[in-house]
């Protein structure tokens, strides 16, 4: 990021286009490389003066209650939240390909893979808190949904990370 940040300096983007956009922007970029939806963000996020207070994210070995709750303090809903953890698809925990923005996430979590106890790996599969979700009975449709409608999870998805992203914008 801070690469590409001096890389605009001094162009026109070099005053409008924070580090935070950056970031988000990389992200989204992501998505897409991996086959995900294009998504489109507007830029105009402040820099964090520091890092983010302890507790402002979820632990990994949250509750879905407590998943649910954070979430909800940011203005969240359960389907955001649902929607928001299918970023767990990409990367190497056990959800599909590292490099595939798909709906398998949904797929494995309604599976429950990481409770093979004849698999030795099993519990390397996904967080924690991913593992919560599918018995929670409010998450449990909408990952049902997002299983059988990649569409949908695109559409969603989208939403809500334009969502988060515009947290704080200018």
């Amino acid at each position: 990021c801070l690469q590409l940040a001096k890389a605009i300096e001094g162009t026109l983007a070099g005053p409008a286009v924070s580090l935070a956009d950056l970031v988000m922007l990389a992200g989204a970029h992501a998505v897409w490389q991996c086959n995900g939806p294009d998504i489109l963000l507007r830029i105009g996020r402040p820099d964090a003066p520091g890092p983010d207070p302890e507790g402002r994210l979820p632990d990994e070995n949250s509750s879905a209650a407590l998943l649910k709750a954070n979430f909800a303090d940011k203005g969240f809903s359960a389907r955001e939240l649902v929607a928001l953890s299918g970023a767990h698809t990409i990367g190497n925990k056990g959800f599909g390909g590292p490099y595939a923005f798909d709906n398998t996430y949904y797929k494995e979590l309604l599976k429950k893979p990481w409770t093979n106890t004849k698999d030795s790996m099993a519990s390397m599969i996904g967080l924690p808190s991913d593992h919560v979700l599918p018995d929670d009975e409010e998450l449990q449709p909408i990952i049902q949904e997002y299983a059988k409608d990649q569409e949908a999870f695109f559409k969603d998805f989208s939403a809500a990370y334009v969502k988060l992203s515009e947290l704080g914008i200018r």
